[in-house]
């Protein structure tokens, strides 16, 4: 079983936990992976859609991992029934995965350890953990083909200082500047000034000119 660069890097946050459930886990890759590798003693796999689930079913029987993994056919959070250590949400995109936490936000302050690895609109995620009560503890952005950022937390009860530039841009990430994160920003950097050249109304080019400046305020002198 072939498992992407960015699954490795969601799973290798479940490590010293014990159980994991994976919302929208298509084939079943990550939890396969994280329970070969980390040693997980429950998980449980859930999609909405009955394809992906049955891919999952079938390789989780392959690895002969039934007393461990439970696969079941569900919208969001709703198949959990018990509580889980940590609690997983990628591939989708952030609108959605938002609506998802918020449907089931009990279940996700039970966790002790969520990951999120939103496709888009990372901004709206963190404003909605910081508006939660929820710590950012850890991030990462990873290369697989398209670059995806990674957002590790869990529930506090307590509003964290985050700033909206942090809620765009990561506050890990803004200090981490990793190579894959200043590599990304200078691409956008690259694509938004050549997009600003064709942008005739004036309110839609002054947004994109201060998106600009805010991302190169983060490269300073890496450009």
């Amino acid at each position: 079983m072939s498992i992407s660069k960015r699954l490795k890097a969601i799973a290798k946050y479940v490590d010293g936990y014990e159980s994991l459930a994976d919302i929208a886990c298509d084939h079943g890759y990550l939890g396969i992976y994280a329970t070969e590798n980390y040693g997980l003693k429950k998980v449980l796999l859930t999609d909405i859609n009955p394809m992906p689930l049955a891919s999952a079913i079938k390789n989780t029987n392959n690895k002969n991992l039934t007393d461990i993994i439970t696969c079941k056919l569900g919208d969001g959070l709703a198949p959990l029934t018990e509580d889980y250590d940590v609690i997983t949400i990628s591939g989708i995109g952030g609108i959605l995965l938002k609506e998802i936490l918020q449907k089931d936000l009990d279940k996700c302050i039970k966790a002790k350890r969520l990951i999120l690895c939103p496709n888009t609109d990372l901004y709206e995620v963190r404003k909605f953990l910081h508006e939660n009560k929820f710590i950012i503890f850890d991030e990462e952005i990873v290369f697989d083909y398209k670059y995806y950022e990674i957002i590790i937390c869990n529930y506090v009860g307590k509003k964290q200082n985050y700033t909206d530039f942090e809620l765009k841009y990561g506050p890990i990430l803004l200090q981490k500047k990793s190579k894959e994160y200043l590599d990304y920003y200078k691409e956008q950097i690259k694509l938004f000034e050549k997009q600003i050249t064709f942008i005739n109304d004036s309110q839609a080019k002054e947004k994109l000119s201060i998106k600009i400046k805010e991302i190169k305020s983060i490269l300073d002198n890496n450009l």
